[in-house]
């Protein structure tokens, strides 16, 4: 076996290694992997041919398709090549017309080459030219050749002009090299200089392989920033080796003890601390000339300085994209918040919400389905996401149609997911660098790191947004709280107008009924008969109680808090109150009911409108006499309230009406100083009785609460419960400020 042979063996074995880890990373319905299978496929036979044509196996054919064989190798990975460029850069048709035509010419040439229709050796002769058919032979397969790797450079150029993406370019500019290692190769296996030509096309193989099953290239600035870095660091310290050997052996070798070999050792020492020093200063150079900034703790410091005290959703917005953009040189980009639609759904789906901080165009994104492999990037293994992965890996390929409309409309080259704890907030969207690369691993690494710093400013950027629009609707809900408040009063003055009204139109008839009855009354006749005399008391009584209902409706009308106009002057306390209690004695002593007051005396003056407050306790101890039975007791005390006490916030005085009669039910105690309460009826069958179906109750305590009201003031009742029984009593509370108020009386709690 000549060294040769061993050579194309070797390749073929490379090929063959090469296709089966292409087939162990073989993804479903992704064109381009099958034909790289292919490419490589081919590549393996091509050099298995070359094997067999050093060794003279291949002299069973004819001489012509013996001597072509290789050719036509090429002429089909020329074909395969140029579906494989078209599948690669998103035209995943393979192109079967195209391998149809590729297939043709090569069973042109070879019919040619093997002369299976006996054609002559002279196809066209004429004008001193001759056209042979193995020259027909050649003209096709290099005509073929040429033209198929000439329209996958059209193709490259195109996808270079007509495109903005960064990885389709970066992409691109890997293939063309591919490319030109490929038409290198062939060139030199056209040419008959086959090991180099072998070489060159294993090359290329390997470019290509790892170009189509690889979905994140290095950027090639990047990549030539540090092979040219590194190419710089290793001269300069050849160059202090060679330096150094030279200084040392020119002081040292006239001495015993200096050999060669100790200052080659010691100098390799020396580089070994030194080579970091100087790498380092390499790059800074580079860095330098390059105009770059590849501080990255400075930036996070300043980074995390000036968003720590943010807590404005636009402003983190600016400041961050800003920052983002001005240290990895990128476009623009987009702030996101994350937000769950339903936090009861396990795993649950998400919306994306734009904050209108840097840019006002780009689309929300209202529904990111849970069961999505995206989403399973952005929470559970949050890292980032570039477009490059989004274009290459076949699980992406099935997202939804809205979600995959959302990501080209947004065009963006990297999404970084922003998480507190396990919850994901927010989402970074970043678009091409302004240098045409790629997001290299270190850029990656800085907006993750970034997005860390982030997490914990936009949670609270978002918590103030959320208390400010909390905020906002409880003042739209205060606001419409006051109109419904302000439209209930109305109503309530329209009710008032009304019941005067009808108030003053009811008395008339009552005058007329009351005139008449009392004639009746008066005549002796009519009195001496039991039966008669029965009937037109019960007429004076109904229309007395009649005349009182209307009475009381008159003043309800007219005593609302907001509205009544009360004159206020000092008065003593005791004096209204003795003077209501000698008024009702004849009621009480009928009766047969105590009444008395104590403490009233100690009382300061109120200012108070005098015949108001007589209303109010002449109804007060009425009610009390109402709902207490025969040789109960019904007492009045007072006390002085200092300033800000328990039950006001001015200095007062307190009345307790306290009575030993049926009490008055929990439920009913918030709602018996009602406008509209519902009459209150009393059914007890004491021996003296109290009256029974009193419906003026609550009218009278409704008037009672608007005077009060009217003077600031407060008025409760209080009362452990209700029962006939037990006459567990009832207190009536009036608390009033000594001085005229301004504004309504507040409770301090």
């Amino acid at each position: 076996m000549t060294l040769p042979a061993l050579f194309y063996l070797l390749i073929a074995l490379f090929y063959f290694v090469t296709m089966l880890d292409a087939l162990r990373k073989l993804r479903i319905y992704k064109i381009a992997d099958y034909l790289l299978v292919f490419f490589l496929f081919v590549s393996f036979l091509i050099s298995m041919l070359l094997f067999s044509q050093e060794l003279g196996w291949l002299r069973v054919f004819v001489e012509g398709v013996s001597r072509r064989l290789p050719w036509y190798g090429l002429i089909l990975l020329g074909g395969i090549l140029h579906n494989l460029t078209h599948a690669v850069f998103q035209e995943q048709n393979p192109g079967w017309a195209r391998i149809f035509l590729v297939l043709f010419l090569i069973g042109t040439a070879f019919v040619l080459d093997a002369n299976l229709f006996s054609l002559p050796d002279v196809l066209w002769s004429g004008s001193g030219i001759e056209i042979t058919r193995l020259e027909s032979s050649s003209f096709i397969l290099l005509a073929a050749w040429a033209g198929f790797t000439g329209f996958s450079f059209l193709y490259l150029r195109q996808a270079l002009a007509f495109t903005d993406k960064t990885v389709v370019k970066n992409r691109s500019y890997y293939w063309i090299g591919g490319l030109i290692l490929f038409i290198g190769g062939s060139v030199l296996l056209f040419s008959s200089h086959l090991i180099l030509g072998s070489v060159l096309l294993f090359a290329a193989a390997v470019i290509l392989d790892y170009l189509v099953l690889t979905y994140r290239l290095p950027d090639l600035r990047t990549l030539t920033y540090q092979l040219s870095s590194s190419t710089l660091s290793g001269i300069l310290s050849l160059l202090i080796f060679a330096l150094g050997f030279l200084i040392f052996d020119r002081l040292f070798q006239e001495d015993n003890w200096y050999h060669p070999v100790y200052n080659a050792g010691l100098m390799a020492l020396f580089l070994l601390f030194i080579h970091p020093q100087i790498n380092r200063f390499v790059q800074r150079i580079f860095q330098y000339l390059l105009g770059d900034d590849f501080n990255r703790r400075r930036a996070l410091r300043k980074y995390s300085k000036r968003v720590s005290s943010i807590l404005d959703l636009e402003l983190l917005a600016r400041v961050t994209v800003d920052l983002i953009c001005d240290e990895l040189g990128v476009e623009d980009g987009t702030l996101f918040l994350a937000d769950k639609l339903d936090s009861e759904k396990d795993p649950p789906d998400w919306c994306l919400r734009a904050v209108k901080g840097v840019t006002d165009t780009v689309p929300d994104l209202e529904l990111l389905p849970a069961n999505n492999p995206i989403t399973r990037v952005f929470v559970e293994e949050k890292r980032v996401l570039t477009q490059s992965e989004l274009e290459v890996i076949p699980k992406y390929q099935t997202i939804p149609k809205n979600l995959f409309a959302w990501l080209n409309s947004i065009e963006a080259e990297a999404y970084v997911p922003i998480h507190t704890q396990d919850e994901w907030i927010g989402l970074f969207a970043l678009s091409m660098k302004r240098s045409g690369g790629s997001f290299t691993d270190e850029d990656l690494e800085f907006l993750t790191t970034v997005a860390d710093q982030t997490s914990v400013a936009l949670q609270n950027a978002r918590l103030v947004r959320n208390l400010t629009n909390i905020d906002n609707e409880l003042r739209r809900s205060k606001a419409a709280e006051n109109d419904a408040l302000e439209k209930i009063e109305r109503i309530k003055r329209s009710a008032s107008d009304f019941i005067s009204i009808k108030a003053h139109e009811l008395r008339s008839p009552l005058t007329v009924m009351s005139g008449y009855t009392r004639l009746l009354s008066n005549d002796p006749t009519l009195m001496e008969d039991e039966y008669y005399q029965k009937l037109i008391q019960g007429l004076l009584s109904g229309l007395e109680r009649l005349q009182e209902i209307i009475d009381n409706m008159l003043y309800t009308a007219q005593v609302q808090p907001r509205s009544l106009k009360i004159d206020t002057e000092p008065i003593s306390l005791y004096n209204v109150i003795d003077q209501v209690c000698r008024d009702l004695q004849k009621n009480v002593q009928a009766r047969k009911i105590t009444l008395s007051h104590d403490g009233l005396g100690k009382i300061p003056k109120v200012y108070a409108d005098r015949t108001a407050l007589k209303k109010v306790f002449m109804y007060l101890i009425t009610h009390a006499m109402t709902h207490t039975p025969s040789g109960g007791k019904i007492t009045i005390t007072g006390r002085h309230i200092p300033l800000r006490s328990e039950l006001l916030k001015w200095e007062g005085a307190e009345i307790v009406v306290r009575d030993t009669g049926i009490g008055v039910d929990a439920d009913l105690q918030q709602k018996i100083f009602q406008d509209l309460a519902q009459p209150e009826f009393v059914e007890l069958s004491f021996d003296e009785g109290v009256s029974i179906g009193k419906e003026e109750v609550t009218e009278r305590l409704s008037v009672v609460r608007s005077i009060v009201e009217a003077h600031r003031g407060r008025v409760w009742v209080e009362s452990p419960k209700q029962g006939e029984s037990e006459l567990p009593g009832s207190e009536f509370h009036v608390v009033l400020p000594l001085r005229q108020q301004s504004h309504p009386t507040k409770v301090v709690d």
